[in-house]
């Protein structure tokens, strides 16, 4: 299979407006508020029966991903650039002499692999953005070492593999994703062959999936066997009820990370590994299909669970993010979640234009500027919170510039120079002609509230959303106790109030008091929000989500 669109140049975006600020808390906090040395650096040089972390995983290889990300999108500055290089080669220097990079000195661990599958990662990747050949060579060692010991499946190791065999050209990497990982068969074979977790885990299926994209793009073999899981995988969170209306899709009452329809949102639902993935595995798909859809559906993610994950000032994250109550912040730095939500944040940039065969596409919007030698397009504007954008776009050619227009906007206006178009929501809007000089677009989404319909659990109830965001209440802003939040019903239609970025919304207290009060619903992702859903006590006009169909109601 051939890719639809492809990636632009890492570096050739720059980002600002809300996206941009969360890229830079994300930077801040590893720079000057994370102790790198005590919670992650240290069990690679001490090497001991069990590294004194929770679950026996680091997570440090995943960090040092991200970090490697970060700096070859200048994230971070030249702080950061020089804290990739200095911690790249200070674990490079606790290699042993058969390849391995362990935080354990006697049995090899159970998360040994996974943690060092991460690792793989970062330091191809710093020989591929950065010119790194210490980095390279530490990374074919390591694989080395998995071969040689026959290393079983876990995750992220094929994706490491493919990149092996990318960056090297030593084939033994690729045949050992065929051979052992059976990458190209299909997830009755995958779930076999695990000893943990199963693909009743949502993020152990995305990460076979999104493999088996990445196997599919590198080599172009376009089996069947290679897409029937990313199908499946679609099929679940598009039209099988397992998503909520934040896009996350994993929940179960005590694990929290399987694969749940019940749409209850309590307790341990919506794992932030699983937003992390998503978020990557959909781009993949976007890249591969050119759906808009994917945009739409990464857009939801982000904007909701994913950000919802991070405290304002980035100081803090969750590991679950429940949509139907207060999620409670995760108390330490080690393990999956904080990491990967460090290692997708600063995949963010690349999420915003896609190359096209005869153009560009827009796929997110807000402040971001891509560079590149043949065309300057420059997005501006405060969105999601505004339903404006502009562009200034300088080319001289031939070109097609395509623009998302998410099916949650009814109809999109667009003025270009001095022509004016529209646009429904759903799909893509191309912009065809010779580019000459700088052109000046506008782009117009109004964004109205909606409350939209609740399925399962939530039945007889409805979330408000406006664009992409979704809102709920809190408690401390709206003055009410656990009780009273019990309680509340909405009794109105919702009022964007633009000064604040807060939603009016008229509600009442049955049985106690029926007595209408305003209530003011914030937006999803705030550090605060408690409750999303609430039953309706008055005619209001309700919707269907138009992202996520739920054909099992």
């Amino acid at each position: 299979m051939t890719n639809r669109f492809q990636k632009v140049p890492v570096g050739s975006v720059t980002v600002g407006g809300e996206i941009g600020q969360r890229l830079a808390i994300s930077a801040d906090k590893i720079l000057h508020h994370l102790d790198l040395e005590g919670k992650f650096a240290r069990h690679f040089k001490q090497r001991r029966s069990e590294p004194e972390v929770p679950g026996g995983f680091v997570g440090y290889g995943m960090l040092m991903d991200g970090i490697v990300k970060a700096a070859a999108r200048s994230i971070g500055g030249e702080e950061l650039r020089l804290l990739k290089d200095e911690r790249i080669a200070e674990l490079i220097a606790t290699q042993s002499a058969d390849g391995a990079i362990t935080a354990f000195a006697d049995k090899i661990g159970f998360w040994d692999n996974h943690e060092q599958a991460y690792m793989i990662q970062a330091f191809v990747l710093d020989h591929r953005h950065a010119g790194n050949n210490a980095a390279l060579a530490a990374a074919l060692r390591l694989g080395d070492f998995l071969i040689k010991r026959h290393t079983g499946l876990n995750l992220g190791l094929e994706t490491a593999f493919l990149m092996l065999y990318q960056e090297s050209g030593d084939k033994r990497f690729l045949d050992y994703c065929v051979n052992q990982f059976k990458l190209c068969s299909n997830l009755d074979v995958y779930n076999r062959m695990l000893t943990v977790n199963g693909i009743a885990h949502v993020y152990t299926w995305i990460a076979r999936v999104l493999a088996q994209l990445q196997y599919a793009q590198i080599t172009g073999d376009d089996k069947d066997e290679l897409f029937a899981g990313a199908r499946e995988l679609y099929t679940r969170v598009l039209h099988g009820g397992y998503t909520s209306i934040t896009g996350s899709c994993s929940g179960g009452i005590n694990w929290g990370e399987i694969w749940d329809n019940t749409q209850t949102g309590l307790g341990k639902w919506g794992e932030t590994c699983v937003s992390a993935y998503l978020l990557r595995c959909s781009l993949t798909m976007l890249e591969l299909d050119a759906d808009s859809v994917y945009g739409d559906l990464c857009e939801r993610v982000l904007y909701n669970a994913f950000f919802g994950a991070q405290s304002a000032d980035g100081l803090r994250q969750r590991y679950f993010i429940p949509f139907n109550e207060a999620g409670q912040w995760y108390e330490n730095e080690t393990y999956c979640c904080p990491n990967n939500l460090r290692r997708m944040m600063f995949e963010l940039p690349d999420a915003f234009f896609f190359q096209t065969p005869d153009g560009y596409a827009v796929n997110f919007y807000g402040d971001a500027t891509l560079n590149l030698p043949n065309v300057h397009i420059a997005q501006r504007g405060n969105y999601p919170e505004d339903d404006c954008i502009t562009m200034s776009i300088t080319a001289n050619r031939d070109m097609t510039l395509q623009l998302r227009i998410p099916a949650w906007c009814r109809q999109a206006e667009i003025c270009l120079d001095d022509e004016s178009f529209s646009a429904p929501g759903g799909g893509w809007f191309s912009l065809r002609r010779r580019w000459s000089g700088t052109h000046q677009l506008r782009l117009s989404m109004p964004m109205t509230p909606r409350l939209v319909r609740g399925t399962m659990a939530q039945q007889g109830r409805a979330a408000l959303m406006r664009g992409p965001l979704v809102y709920g209440v809190e408690l401390e802003r709206n003055q009410l106790n656990g009780h009273a939040m019990d309680l509340l019903a909405i009794n109105g239609h919702p009022e964007y109030l633009a000064d604040s970025g807060l939603i009016r919304v008229p509600c009442m207290i049955p049985n106690q008091s029926y007595r209408e009060f305003d209530v003011l619903f914030s937006r999803f992702a705030s550090d605060k929000r408690a409750r999303t859903f609430f039953p309706l006590t008055a005619p209001c006009s309700l919707v269907e989500d138009e992202l996520f169909h739920n054909d099992q109601r």
